[in-house]
């Protein structure tokens, strides 16, 4: 798996429910295991590492820690920024769908 996600971190936020978040820059990332973690800690660098041409970051949540047999769970966002009819628009609370073209400010 290591090969496809490249640098990664697997987080545990309850029972049931990881993060993953794939294709970090080789050395950058700055948890271990077993760590706690909050909002806007820094986990790594985004890169592409694994089977990715250019830098991105890969995120999903699922139901295991394993990323070879887990499920994905779906995911909202307080707020981010979506692209249609040409313009960058905010949603609050939304799910974006596989289709979206999304962003995040700082």
């Amino acid at each position: 798996m290591r090969s496809v996600a490249g640098n990664y971190v697997i987080m545990k936020c309850s029972d049931h429910v990881y993060a993953a978040f794939a294709h970090l820059q080789t050395g950058s990332i700055t948890v271990s295991a077993g760590q706690t973690v909050k909002k806007r800690d820094a986990l790594g660098k985004v890169g592409h590492s694994g089977n990715s041409t250019a830098p991105h970051l890969h995120f999903q949540l699922m139901d295991s820690s394993d990323l070879l047999s887990a499920r994905g769970i779906p995911c909202a966002f307080e707020q981010y920024e979506i692209f249609r009819d040409g313009k960058w628009k905010t949603v609050y609370n939304g799910v974006p769908s596989d289709k979206d073209r999304i962003r995040f400010k700082r």
